[in-house]
């Protein structure tokens, strides 16, 4: 005979009651969002510099983290979307945090990944 368990169990992140009520909303992307995101994505990968990428969607904001190198380095940027915010929503952040560029409009906000490398 074999036993029932719940998967909640072996779940690696629990969710609220709360969450799972629907009384708190996970903040994502649009269609139209991540298009714009994904285009700037592609144009990366086809030039080399961007590998590999993940999603993050939580209450707060929804973060898409960008990887140059393997997984192990961590993301080289991050596309913020917070919840709330009713003016400079979407943000860029480096490696370190630190805020690349904000605003309320994505396409703008994007195009500071789109900047041609530069020696410092």
């Amino acid at each position: 005979m074999s036993d029932v368990v719940s998967i909640e169990s072996y779940l690696p992140v629990r969710v609220s009651a709360a969450a799972r009520a629907g009384r708190i909303k996970e903040t994502v992307f649009s269609r139209r969002e991540l298009d714009l995101i994904l285009q700037t994505y592609g144009r990366n990968v086809v030039a080399g510099r961007w590998r590999d990428y993940t999603l993050d969607f939580t209450p707060g904001y929804a973060c898409f983290a960008v990887v140059r190198g393997g997984a192990h380095e961590g993301p080289t940027y991050r596309i913020v979307k917070w919840a709330g915010k009713g003016s400079a929503p979407y943000a860029v952040l480096g490696r370190d945090g630190r805020m690349l560029r904000r605003g309320d409009d994505l396409s703008a906000v994007l195009r500071v990944l789109d900047a041609k490398p530069r020696a410092v």
